[in-house]
């Protein structure tokens, strides 16, 4: 297979456009179908144009994830609402059912668990029970357009638990992500908006956006002890020794918001700062793939003992769809204080060990 050519980069954003501005929406389960079939094209796709199964299940651990801030009652702090604390309805009718799922799976852990939707997604029951619904429900629906079947990004079978996505479909969800990911929340927020059961509790200067898709980021000091020892109390980046220390996100949040446990080092405060959002250098890459590939086994067993989320081959798909992309796009790499580079030409990821 060979890349999709831009005519059919066009053709995908068209149809993308297509479902969001012609679609039929009585609940968020679509805007969610969206951005989970746009992550599991980053965590286990390919840039070469090749078709792509997807397990429902999949799908349905992405819904979790998702749902499981929207799960959390909202309290209402802008003067012009009506205050009180509820649910936000996410459906023309009755309440979506995995907001109330996920609400009840929830109901042993307190809100603010970092760690609770770990604990969600190793619920089977849970896990079965939103992945029957995302087969009956928005999975065969999704690329229904003005009442009439459409099944540009994937045969719409309308039976099985996978779904295939079609040749380059799943290349132009990598090459797009960030694009797809803004379209579906700003989507999902209006539909949210526009819900009679809200308006009373929502008001006009309520920040939604960051109730809805916020960080829901996991405490960093956690990892503090675990890089402090296999580093040596050194900044992964400069190499100087450290006594005050940040916890950084080797491939930034802001390009893909989820955090696993492999993807952190320890950095010194200037080099966090200084770093930013920018990708790292090509040596700093290496040194971080050498790292895991050393240490993932002794790391991981922390993560577990810690109920710390974590996927080492999740971690390696998700740089090396971050900086092919960025390879793409011509992005600058940080070198260090103030240094960045250009990408080299005819980038290619390093191999590493995937065992």
């Amino acid at each position: 297979m060979s890349p999709p050519t831009p005519e059919f980069q066009i053709k995908f954003l068209t149809f993308i456009q297509r479902l969001l501005d012609e679609g039929e929406f009585t609940a968020t389960y679509k805007f969610a179908l969206l951005m989970a079939l746009a992550d599991l094209s980053v965590e286990l796709g390919d840039d070469q144009g090749t078709s792509l199964e997807i397990h429902s299940k999949d799908i349905a651990k992405k819904f979790i994830l998702y749902y499981s801030r929207q799960a959390r009652p909202f309290v209402a702090i802008d003067n012009n609402s009506q205050g009180g604390v509820s649910v936000l309805h996410q459906n023309t009718g009755k309440q979506a059912a995995i907001i109330n799922w996920v609400a009840d799976s929830m109901a042993d852990y307190t809100w603010n668990d970092p760690y609770s939707s770990k604990h969600l997604l190793q619920n089977s029951k849970l896990v079965k029970m939103v992945a029957r619904n995302v087969r009956e429900m928005p999975l065969w629906k999704l690329q229904t357009l003005k009442r009439s079947d459409e099944d540009f990004l994937y045969p719409n079978v309308r039976k099985g638990n996978t779904i295939t996505l079609r040749p380059g479909i799943a290349s132009c969800f990598r090459t797009f992500h960030s694009f797809v990911y803004r379209l579906a929340q700003d989507a999902w927020i209006r539909f949210i908006r526009e819900r009679k059961q809200n308006r009373d509790l929502l008001g006009e200067k309520t920040d939604l956006g960051a109730f809805l898709f916020g960080t829901g980021r996991v405490d960093l000091k956690v990892f503090r002890p675990l890089l402090r020892e296999i580093q040596d109390s050194c900044c992964f980046y400069c190499g100087k020794h450290i006594s005050t220390s940040e916890v950084d996100h080797f491939i930034p949040w802001s390009r893909y918001s989820v955090d696993l446990g492999h993807n952190f080092v320890l950095a010194c405060r200037s080099c966090n700062n200084n770093k930013r959002d920018f990708l790292a250098a090509p040596r700093h890459l290496d040194r971080w793939l050498m790292r895991n590939d050393m240490h993932g086994n002794v790391m991981a067993e922390y993560f577990d003992s810690r109920v710390i989320p974590h996927d080492i081959h999740g971690s390696l798909r998700i740089a090396e769809w971050a900086y092919n992309t960025g390879s793409r796009s011509g992005n600058s790499l940080w070198e260090g204080k103030d240094r960045f580079l250009p990408f080299p030409k005819e980038f290619v990821f390093p191999s590493v060990s995937r065992q």
